[in-house]
């Protein structure tokens, strides 16, 4: 009962507003003293945990640098870039970074996402490409740029998984196949995907194309003159 003297920890810490880390870092050393953990089982327990989790922690990271830098200016920053660019559209913008993503996602390239890197950098500069033509970019148009990255982001996790051989997604396909008799080499799987992922990043760019650029036929005409 003693050792859940931990949890008590983190509520009042948290209740009085004091810094996260610190709060966690004084329960798990309340827990182990109430627990009669060693410091060296406390130590090794401490790393363990650290290196099977490190990939969450390291999103962590990131999530925080990347708010640190939208409050610092990231988003103007983004804004001000993209308005140099002449000639891109947001349909464009949006198709490329689907294959991207989906490359990123093969080659196991932490650099996309949602929360770290399309909501405080890709979306202001796809606003600032409808703003800097002189439009106020419409709430319907806006709610579907999100769906369209959020739609990329998934078709990326979907399909571009499997061609990666060490991931866990293969090996349960290998696994499966085993458990029915079926003995296949994690190669064949990734081979047997690479025309499907290709095939979807296709497909994923052309439907970003054509959604987008109906929207701007709705609210911003004068651009698709323009592009003429």
């Amino acid at each position: 009962m003693l050792s859940l003297l931990g949890v008590a920890v983190v509520i009042i810490g948290f209740a009085i507003k004091l810094e996260p880390i610190a709060i966690i870092s004084i329960s798990a050393i309340v827990t182990a003293l109430c627990g009669n953990i060693g410091a060296e089982d406390f130590l090794t327990t401490v790393g363990t945990t650290f290196v099977a989790n490190r990939n969450q922690l390291i999103t962590i990271i990131l999530m925080i640098l990347t708010g640190t830098l939208e409050k610092n200016g990231l988003k103007e920053a983004g804004t001000a870039l993209i308005r140099r660019a002449k000639g891109l559209t947001t349909s464009v913008l949006m198709a490329i970074w689907g294959v991207l993503d989906e490359l990123f996602i093969i080659f196991k390239i932490p650099i996309g996402g949602i929360p770290s890197y399309v909501r405080p950098i890709l979306m202001p500069m796809t606003l600032g490409i409808i703003e800097a033509k002189g439009h106020k970019v419409a709430p319907e148009h806006e709610e579907t740029m999100k769906a369209l990255y959020g739609k990329s982001n998934n078709m990326g996790n979907f399909f571009g998984q499997c061609l990666f051989a060490a991931n866990s997604s293969v090996l349960l396909i290998q696994s499966t196949l085993a458990s029915i008799g079926t003995e296949v080499d994690v190669m064949q799987i990734v081979k047997v995907q690479i025309p499907v992922a290709i095939f979807a990043m296709a497909v994923g760019a052309a439907q970003t194309l054509i959604v987008d650029r109906r929207m701007i036929k709705k609210y911003y005409p004068d651009l698709l003159n323009k592009a003429k």
